[in-house]
């Protein structure tokens, strides 16, 4: 029996689209009479051979003749009944397996990358739109778990200054802190409440609340430069009740005025979705009467996107969120 080893020297041809043909030793293989010669070599079988791949016989015929030739080896026993693999045949059959499946996996690849079904997102948030974030992520990420999410949580401050500069794919935050340029396209994400929170088992939660004795507590704020939207809105609810709210402390992150809250340092106004994210058994909630005083928050992302990640994200996103606002 003659036994032979063939070295692969395995290069894409350059002046050919697509994966279609590897030159091996210097030989351009077309990856069409590579998947005609493992059908045979795995049938053992002409006709069905071509059935299966839904051409005529004497293509496949064609397509053996042609591989034999460029590598100058007979692959192929045939007579009127039988066909066999020769020695080189069943040599060279694994490493056709090989680099078929190969061209396949390189050219999904390039296709995941062009339509953007694996590649890199890069996402700024604020810490208060955190439960709704993560929750949309997951659904996400499930769908397309190779494309690589890189989050960065800023104060209310720096992320409007993100949003000015187009620092990201994408932006989750304040209605409000959009740029009026209209650079930026967004979908509103959802709406949230501002609700009092104090520490858990405060006597404030007993009964309706009462303003006079709210603004008698020890108030926690976020700070102003900051977090310019939550603190306006925390001082229009003080300013509608005539009082004026005994700060005693002032963090720029929503989540530091909560963990001071849950470690019983005061109490403050805070959206609802933070409370859930951040410490919900720490501390207690009590909705505020009148009902009205809420933040609409978005996802914005730059009109002249090029990265192809963002169509599939945009989509996702209409989908998942459906007109919160209706």
């Amino acid at each position: 029996m003659v036994t032979g080893v063939i070295i692969l020297l395995i290069y894409r041809k350059p002046d050919k689209p697509g994966f279609s043909r590897y030159l091996i030793g210097g030989t351009a293989l077309d990856i069409e009479n590579l998947k005609y010669f493992i059908s045979v070599a795995q049938l053992l079988n002409f006709s069905e051979a071509a059935r299966q791949n839904n051409v005529t016989q004497p293509k496949i015929s064609r397509s053996i003749l042609d591989l034999e030739t460029q590598l100058k080896a007979k692959l192929l026993f045939r007579t009127n009944r039988d066909v066999s693999l020769t020695p080189e045949g069943e040599t060279f059959l694994p490493y056709a397996i090989d680099l078929v499946d190969m061209a396949a996996k390189a050219s999904d690849m390039v296709d995941q990358v062009h339509s953007g079904r694996t590649g890199y997102l890069s996402i700024a948030t604020v810490s208060t739109t955190s439960r709704t974030l993560a929750s949309f992520l997951s659904v996400f990420s499930t769908r397309y778990p190779d494309i690589m999410i890189d989050i960065t949580q800023n104060t209310g401050k720096t992320q409007a200054m993100a949003m000015m500069e187009n620092r990201f794919d994408f932006h989750f935050a304040h209605l409000v802190m959009l740029p009026k340029d209209g650079r930026l396209d967004y979908i509103v994400t959802h709406r949230d409440k501002l609700v009092l929170v104090v520490p858990k088992g405060h006597s404030l939660t007993q009964g309706k609340l009462d303003f006079d004795k709210l603004f008698q507590e020890k108030f926690i704020m976020i700070s102003q430069p900051e977090s310019p939207q939550l603190y306006g809105k925390v001082m229009e609810i003080c300013a509608a009740h005539n009082a004026m709210p005994k700060v005693i402390h002032r963090y720029d992150k929503a989540e530091s005025v909560l963990l001071s809250v849950g470690s019983g340092l005061g109490v403050s106004i805070l959206p609802m979705g933070l409370t859930r994210a951040f410490l919900p058994d720490a501390v207690d909630v009590i909705p505020l009467d009148p009902e009205g005083y809420e933040i609409d928050y978005v996802c914005a992302w730059p009109k002249q996107s090029q990265n192809p990640c963002s169509r599939i994200f945009v989509d996702v996103m209409r989908e998942y969120f459906k007109s919160p606002l209706e």
